[in-house]
């Protein structure tokens, strides 16, 4: 009799969370990590960016511009915007302080943009994106300036794991600098030294490779005109000391 409870239990609890519509995980995700103290140590260092990475979430792989990682049992890939890094800093006035469009979100469930404190008290901009997939699964991206977090989730894991790839990106931060320097000259980007590793974790459905091709081939119909005293008057920002006592390097 006590197994048949248990199995019950366990079946009206499966049932409970796939009645949880879509937003409402999404929202309770949000409001969860706003309420977390804010992280500001890095357990994982790449020399262009660093992370926080939660003791549930357990690392699968790394390399210079991503790292992919597991937790609930479901795959979740952290990677550098470089588009977005390199059209904050020459594109700003254009941006006007926006996230970039992601390609190919037409018809997302959910397009959502929302705000975060990060590790410095300084408030972020995110995006969420949804997209419908197969089987009750959802593609799931969340963006901010410098980085982008992507699933495929099922929908009864969509908060959970969504709340794991938030604290994951509030604490990420990347060398802007070190960035723009080693992928552009001005706004001509080397496309052929980062499209090998990034094609490795980072699906052609996220809009990454399609816009770095813009970017390239000036198709984001921004005005490349800019006087070189545009280019001249950049201000580097500043870099965060990241190397900190017993914190894992990542080659």
């Amino acid at each position: 009799m006590r197994k048949y409870l248990i199995v019950f239990i366990i079946f009206i609890s499966g049932c409970s969370m796939s009645g949880v519509s879509l937003n409402k995980q999404i929202e309770d995700s949000i409001a969860f990590v706003s309420l977390q103290p804010i992280i500001d140590v890095r357990n994982n260092n790449s020399p262009l960016y660093s992370y926080y990475l939660p003791r549930n979430v357990g690392k699968r792989s790394s390399n210079q511009l991503a790292a992919t990682f597991v937790t609930y049992d479901e795959e979740v890939v952290l990677s550098l915007d470089i588009a977005s890094i390199i059209m904050t800093r020459f594109y700003r006035v254009q941006l006007a302080g926006q996230l970039r469009p992601l390609y190919g979100t037409q018809n997302a469930l959910v397009n959502k943009n929302f705000s975060l404190k990060d590790s410095v008290g300084s408030t972020s901009d995110y995006r969420i994106v949804v997209l419908p997939f197969l089987d009750n699964h959802y593609m799931v991206y969340v963006q901010n300036q410098a980085f982008l977090i992507s699933a495929l989730i099922p929908k009864t894991k969509i908060q959970p794991v969504l709340t794991d790839m938030l604290i994951i990106l509030r604490s990420a931060k990347s060398k802007s600098n070190d960035i723009v320097n080693l992928f552009s000259n001005k706004v001509v980007v080397d496309y052929n030294r980062i499209s090998k590793e990034l094609i490795q974790f980072i699906a052609p459905e996220s809009g990454t490779i399609v816009d770095m091709i813009k970017l390239i081939t000036g198709d984001f119909n921004f005005d490349e005109n800019l006087p070189d005293d545009y280019f001249n008057d950049i201000i580097e920002l500043p870099e965060e000391e990241t190397e900190e006592e017993g914190v894992e390097n990542v080659e």
